[in-house]
């Protein structure tokens, strides 16, 4: 599989412009076939919405991760590179929030919608969310365990996780002005739970 497929269409020009013509398709080329491995072992729990973000986003982050480690010259800098990657489909999808976040009714728009849309996208096979508050004021749930973490272990780079932490962080806060998104901790991060708070900015004191 190739990352074309990916959220990473422009994985193989970053790595050429990074690393010269050489080393940057070998990088691609090790990863992809490093990721067709992986999409042949997944287990993605009979649930399509599971193999979407495996196949998507998971697996091909950590695909290039592992490949920047396991070669010589980018091994000491496997965490940036893989980082950079993510950045740009960060930036990218923070902008598209950003149209919530600035329409008049943002937060009454989101909080219509956010429930059907987290159980859709975050399935109990690879969640367990608990839902703490939903309200005019904030909406906040708790995710009590992650597939993303779960499978970084598995590939033993539970290291990386947090830089799909940083994909929240990032891609949420384009939901301002409208809807402040915060946080706590994450469980990649060392925390027990992954917290979501998105606060309506009108009742923020």
């Amino acid at each position: 599989m190739g990352f074309e497929k990916t959220f990473f269409p422009y994985f193989n020009k970053f790595c050429i412009d990074k690393l010269g013509p050489d080393i940057g398709r070998f990088i691609n080329m090790e990863s992809e076939n490093k990721l067709s491995n992986m999409i042949k072992e997944a287990d993605y729990k009979n649930n399509k919405n599971i193999r979407w973000h495996m196949d998507s986003n998971m697996l091909p982050a950590i695909a290039m991760y592992l490949t920047f480690k396991e070669v010589e010259s980018t091994s000491d800098k496997a965490y940036e590179y893989t980082d950079e990657v993510l950045q740009i489909f960060r930036l990218k999808n923070k902008k598209k929030n950003q149209l919530v976040g600035r329409a008049p009714f943002g937060y009454l728009g989101f909080k219509i919608f956010c429930k059907s849309i987290v159980a859709k996208q975050y399935p109990e096979e690879g969640w367990s969310i608990q839902w703490i508050r939903y309200d005019k004021n904030e909406i906040h749930f708790n995710m009590k365990n992650c597939i993303y973490f779960e499978t970084t272990k598995k590939y033993n780079c539970p290291e990386m996780c947090p830089l799909f932490c940083a994909n929240d962080d990032v891609v949420l806060a384009g939901y301002r002005p409208a809807i402040v998104f915060e946080r706590n901790g994450a469980i990649a991060r060392g925390q027990d739970i992954c917290d979501f708070h998105f606060k309506n900015s009108k009742y923020i004191k």
